[in-house]
């Protein structure tokens, strides 16, 4: 070995100092190895100092500075494009805007003044977006990968709004009465629909509130229900008066023809 010029171990262990940061560096290599020492300084420098529980941006005293004025941006725009980590971070801040702003207390409004500086981004969020998403409890955002990067710095691109936005091209899955409606469409379209669709159905058919359906959409629904046969003929002569107690007469022409159906399928 003194041939090749090769230190083991031992040797390098007496040779390094006892105390310091040069101390702590050759202990750690001793530990882990040239390459993991390696990757473990480059790991520092990239979390700059901080612990990796989220993503490093900027240091610190910047980075929260960085995100309040990406949401100022958000809510005026409702659209903006930015880097994919940074659409990534600034998400989760997006969407507890809306939850706080939707408490409407005080303390939950100064939460919301703390982050939203502008009095623009306060009165649109305020005045437009809490009466949008009143039946929409959480996901109020979107994230679009572009899948391309930036010229100048090879950074991926993306692109974050809110969703039920006016004039947004994919529009997000519906929630409150046009989730019912659009539940009650594609059920009455296909038949995958109505296997798919059944079960929930059946419980919008057994709301006390009843379902914000026409007539004519309820009575096709409980005769698919009962042509089904999901639950059986108690099941559907309990939805047939209780869409008989909301609706009056035109229930009465569901009832007929849940009840011819019903006999039908029981031949």
């Amino acid at each position: 070995q003194d041939k090749h010029h090769v230190v083991c171990r031992r040797c390098l262990y007496d040779l390094t100092p006892k105390t310091g940061d040069l101390a702590e560096l050759a202990r750690s290599f001793l530990v882990m190895g040239f390459m993991g020492t390696t990757r473990f300084l480059a790991k520092g420098a990239r979390s700059k100092g901080r612990r990796a529980y989220f993503r490093k941006l900027l240091p610190g005293h910047q980075q929260w500075a960085l995100m309040k004025n990406m949401l100022n941006d958000l809510v005026r725009e409702q659209r903006i494009e930015t880097t994919l980590p940074k659409a990534k971070e600034v998400q989760q801040y997006a969407e507890e805007l809306v939850f706080l702003a939707k408490k409407n207390t005080p303390y939950h409004d100064g939460l919301v003044e703390s982050i939203l500086t502008s009095a623009e981004a306060r009165r649109i969020l305020y005045e437009r977006m809490v009466p949008r998403y009143v039946d929409r409890n959480f996901h109020f955002t979107r994230i679009l990968n572009h899948w391309r990067y930036r010229e100048r710095d090879t950074a991926p691109m993306a692109m974050i709004e809110y969703v039920d936005r006016p004039g947004e091209l994919r529009p997000a899955n519906p929630v409150g009465a046009a989730r019912d409606q659009f539940v009650a469409q594609e059920f009455l379209a296909t038949r995958k629909g109505r296997r798919r669709h059944m079960p929930e159905v059946h419980r919008m058919l057994r709301r006390k509130s009843g379902a914000p359906l026409d007539e004519a959409v309820v009575e096709r629904c409980v005769f698919e229900c009962q042509k089904l046969g999901f639950g059986g003929m108690a099941v559907a002569q309990a939805l047939v008066s209780e869409a008989a107690s909301r609706g009056g007469a035109p229930a009465a022409a569901a009832s007929a023809s849940a009840s011819s159906a019903a006999a039908a399928h029981e031949k």
